[in-house]
C-alpha cells in the first residue's frame, strides 16, 4: 500500500514528470550554453527586487515570493538569454526562459536573491492567462529540509500537518525526510523529498487554478499515450458485441446513478491531506 506521502507525490504523475523534465531541460541548456558577450538591457525592466539587496529582517525565500507574488500577474521579466553568467550556468537577474509552454514557465532567480536550499537557478511558475497561480521550487531535499521548513514556518506559521517519512537514499542508507503542509486559503503549500532520491525535494505553492492546470495536463498526456482504438473490420468488435456492450454499460450507468442519489455527498479536501 502507498503511504499518504507517496499518494501526495504521485497525485499528478504526468504533470510532475513535465515539471521535472522542464527543470532538467534548463540544466542541460545551461550546461551547453556558450559564453556570450553581455547583451543590451531590454526596455522592460525586471522587478526592483532583482537589482536590490535582500532587505534586513526578511529571508530570501520570502523576498523571492514577494517578487513572484502568487495570485497576481506574472511580472514582466526579461529573457534569460540576456542575463546569463559567462559560463552559462546561472543567471544574473530575475528572468524567464521563453521556451516555456505558456502554462509552465521557467523563471530564473539570481544567486544573491534565491534561498540557499533552492536547487539550481530556476523554479517553475504555473500561469493561467497572465496570472501567476502556482510556484514549484526545487530543493536539496533532506540536505536542507530543516532550513526550508524554517523559512516556510516564518512565512506561513505552524504547519497544519507534519510527519517524518522513512526513505532510503541512493546508497541504500536509511534517511528521514520532512513532509509538511501549510494552508493560507486558497493557497496550499507542501514540502517533501522525492522518494526515489531524497537528496532532491520540492516546495509546491499552489492555488486551486494551478491544480486544475496540472490535472488538465495529466489528461492531455494520458490521452496522447493511450493506444488508438482498433479499426473496424480489423480485430474490432462485431455489431452484435458492440450492442451488447452498450446495453451493459447503460444498465451499469443506471445503477450507478441510483446509488449516487442515495449516497451522501463527500467533502472535498483542497490539499493532498
Amino acid at each position: 500500500m502507498r503511504s499518504r506521502f507517496q499518494e501526495c507525490v504521485l497525485r499528478f504523475p504526468f504533470a510532475g514528470l513535465a515539471v521535472a523534465a522542464l527543470l532538467a531541460m534548463s540544466v542541460a541548456q545551461a550546461a551547453t550554453a556558450a559564453p556570450a558577450a553581455p547583451a543590451a538591457q531590454p526596455a522592460t525592466k525586471a522587478p526592483n527586487a532583482a537589482a536590490a539587496a535582500v532587505p534586513d529582517g526578511k529571508d530570501r525565500f520570502s523576498t523571492m515570493l514577494d517578487t513572484l507574488e502568487i495570485g497576481s500577474p506574472l511580472p514582466a521579466l526579461p529573457d534569460c538569454a540576456d542575463h546569463r553568467t559567462p559560463d552559462g550556468k546561472d543567471v544574473t537577474a530575475y528572468c524567464v526562459e521563453l521556451r516555456g509552454d505558456g502554462v509552465m514557465r521557467q523563471v530564473g532567480v539570481p544567486r544573491d536573491q534565491r534561498p540557499a536550499f533552492m536547487d539550481g537557478p530556476r523554479l517553475v511558475a504555473l500561469v493561467d492567462g497572465n496570472a501567476l497561480v502556482g510556484v514549484i521550487v526545487p530543493t536539496d531535499g533532506i540536505r536542507s529540509q530543516d532550513a526550508a521548513a524554517q523559512a516556510l514556518n516564518a512565512r506561513y506559521g505552524k504547519p497544519f500537518r507534519q510527519e517524518m517519512v522513512d526513505m532510503k537514499d541512493k546508497a541504500g542508507k536509511d534517511v528521514r525526510s520532512i513532509h509538511a503542509g501549510w494552508m493560507r486559503k486558497p493557497l496550499t503549500v507542501e514540502l517533501y523529498a522525492i522518494p526515489e532520491n531524497p537528496a532532491e525535494g520540492t516546495i509546491e505553492l499552489l492555488l486551486p487554478q494551478a491544480r486544475a492546470l496540472m490535472a488538465n495536463r495529466d489528461a492531455e498526456v494520458a490521452k496522447s499515450l493511450a493506444p488508438p482504438p482498433p479499426a473496424a473490420g480489423k480485430g474490432g468488435k462485431s455489431d452484435k458485441t458492440e450492442k451488447t456492450d452498450k446495453a451493459e454499460k447503460t444498465d451499469k450507468a443506471d445503477k450507478a446513478d441510483k446509488a449516487e442519489k442515495k449516497a451522501p455527498a463527500k467533502p472535498i479536501n483542497p490539499g493532498s491531506w
